[in-house]
């Protein structure tokens, strides 16, 4: 998570529910990286920087333990938590390298939709790179069009939401649209990379019902 996100909209969410709505009792840092989509990279660059994994994680078990705030937790579970209902047809669309909404809340909020029922409802898109909506336009108007489409017909069309068919239907867009701005702030052309990806499950998913 971006440091913006980390600070500052931590510090108003805090604010509105009077209380940390987190914590970390409980929580088994070597178990949740074992499971964790990013496990082999982070044991790579450990090995490469020559540094102990097994120090850092032995440092993190001893580490003091955050309680929740009951009344803040109660804040967050009427107004922020995932009930899964849907009411409309619902097409969701991110980037795989994502450093602010991780690939794996998709899968979590997938879960939530599915157990409540509206999995009919709900399809999801996924684009091969990084950054936090690093979409083309191409890419944004491609997708539309398919939730488009589900809107008018009544039904998602499979075909139509393939990574071969949704890439295709971008670059007929034409180079005006499958642009991005790099690093640089610079307009580079940019083919569409919609992809067939299957997230990693959410480390510590918030089942609703459950609390």
């Amino acid at each position: 998570m971006e440091i913006p996100a980390a600070f500052v909209v931590r510090a108003e969410l805090e604010a509105r529910a009077s209380g940390n709505p987190s914590w970390n009792t409980g929580v088994n840092y070597a178990t949740d990286l074992a499971r964790s989509a990013d496990a082999r990279e982070v044991r790579a660059l450990y090995r490469a920087s020559r540094l102990s994994l097994r120090a850092d994680l032995a440092a993190l078990a001893r580490a003091a333990r955050i309680s929740v705030d009951p009344r803040a937790l109660r804040y967050l579970a009427r107004n922020g938590s995932f009930t899964g209902r849907l009411n409309v047809p619902v097409l969701t669309m991110q980037t795989t390298g994502d450093p602010n909404v991780a690939p794996e809340e998709d899968q979590a909020y997938a879960s939530a939709v599915r157990r409540a029922g509206d999995g009919a409802l709900l399809r999801d898109t996924f684009v091969h790179r990084a950054g936090h909506c690093q979409f083309t336009p191409a890419e944004t108007i491609a997708a539309v069009q398919v939730l488009m489409r589900r809107l008018d017909s009544g039904r998602w069309d499979a075909a139509a939401l393939s990574p071969a068919a949704m890439n295709a239907a971008a670059t007929a867009l034409g180079p005006a649209y499958n642009i991005w701005v790099n690093a640089s702030n610079q307009l580079v052309p940019v083919p569409p990379a919609f992809v067939r990806y299957r997230p990693a499950p959410f480390l510590r998913p918030y089942n609703l019902p459950a609390r």
